[in-house]
């Protein structure tokens, strides 16, 4: 129950970030996957000194352990300027983005002692304006299971001629990535026509 109410109260701390009208989502997935967005500075990660959109898309399964698509999740960075991405700073700024996630739920959940986030990121390919990272996430799950959690991620940072946004589209999931679940996740894409 604790649990349960902390989940609707984060919900609704997350939704007061959301735009007052209907949200268009910027994200086209083959499945229906709840959504929310998100603008920046966002309360739980205040360094990451951002402007512009989160949007945040959970599988069906996400928050549930027995589930394959635990932990599968998305988010797109819609951004203003140009985060000039590195794979030291994608590091601090997904470390410091799960940190304070964690701390604002663990709190809610009475956890005080939760372990920091540590990420490694590689890059994997350049094209043209696109440049795709590959690592690994271990981050302590304060909603569910209360232990670490080893997610995949994926980072695909673009920039959007037609909008003038700086676009990074991170997918994550526990499962490895020949799994069906990177299926779904690499076929997302931009609802946002991009040149």
């Amino acid at each position: 129950m604790k649990s349960t109410l902390l989940f609707l109260f984060l919900c609704a701390f997350m939704t007061s970030s959301t735009f007052a009208q209907e949200e268009t989502l910027l994200l086209q997935i083959d499945e229906p996957w709840r959504s929310e967005q998100l603008t920046f500075p966002i309360a739980f990660a205040p360094s990451l000194d951002y402007k512009g959109i989160e949007e945040v898309r959970f599988a069906k399964g996400w928050g549930k352990p027995e589930s394959e698509e635990f932990w599968t999740y998305a988010f797109l960075w819609y951004l203003d300027e140009d985060p000039k991405l590195t794979e030291q700073k994608l590091e601090k700024d997904i470390a410091a983005y799960f940190d304070g996630l964690m701390d604002v739920v663990g709190k809610g959940n009475g956890v005080t002692d939760i372990p920091e986030t540590t990420v490694v990121f590689v890059k994997k390919e350049i094209t043209n304006t696109t440049t795709t990272y590959i690592g690994k996430v271990k981050v302590f799950d304060a909603f569910f299971t209360k232990s670490i959690q080893t997610l995949q991620v994926k980072a695909v940072a673009d920039y959007c001629a037609d909008t003038k946004k700086y676009t990074v589209l991170f997918t994550f999931s526990p499962q490895a990535y020949d799994h069906t679940v990177w299926k779904t996740l690499d076929g997302i894409t931009l609802s946002v026509d991009c040149k």
